[in-house]
């Protein structure tokens, strides 16, 4: 099964300003991606910084990785060579993205801005990463290569809200209407 990743949306009339996502993978590697960018900015700019993002992701060549270590590093890398001018007008420092890698040993996540990010497996939520842990950190572009948390679980969807999201905890009610999934 692809690997999905999901980034709740923010309260309020325009839940999915600047939100993207993003999936690839091959033989060896695969890779899920969702965030936000300049969610409070103005919607265009916003969205033209969105695109961006998922195309940028998408370039990332799998083949050129060894490992989802390797994929790791060159999706970040991906990210902050991004000019901050397109990426609205904070200029990437109010990123919030969910990263998921995985190859044959395992996956593992890394993000920024994240506030929690729960396991969506068969209609349940189960909370991967909560509370205080290191991986729920700020929001923005990383100065240098942010941890990675690999899984003790096989998981094919995770879901994330952003650190700044009012609700610290998700329901399955209506879950995939307010990650932008449509039916």
């Amino acid at each position: 099964m692809m690997l999905a990743a999901y980034l709740h949306g923010t309260p309020g009339r325009l839940p999915f300003v600047g939100h993207f996502r993003s999936a690839r993978s091959n033989d060896a590697l695969s890779f899920a991606a969702a965030g936000r960018v300049d969610a409070r900015g103005d919607i265009s700019v916003a969205f033209r910084g969105a695109r961006t993002l998922e195309s940028t992701l998408l370039g990332v060549k799998l083949a050129d990785c060894a490992d989802r270590h390797g994929l790791l590093q060159a999706l970040w890398d991906a990210i902050t060579a991004v000019d901050g001018f397109d990426l609205g007008r904070e200029g990437g420092a109010d990123l919030v993205v969910l990263l998921v890698v995985r190859d044959s040993e395992g996956t593992g996540i890394a993000g920024a801005g994240l506030g929690g990010v729960w396991d969506w497996s068969e209609g349940e939520l189960n909370p991967v990463v909560t509370n205080e842990h290191p991986l729920l950190n700020g929001p923005g572009r990383p100065e240098q290569l942010p941890g990675v948390l690999t899984l003790d679980i096989q998981s094919d969807t995770l879901v994330a809200v952003a650190h700044d999201h009012p609700v610290p905890t998700l329901q399955r009610t209506d879950l995939a209407r307010l990650c932008g999934v449509s039916p």
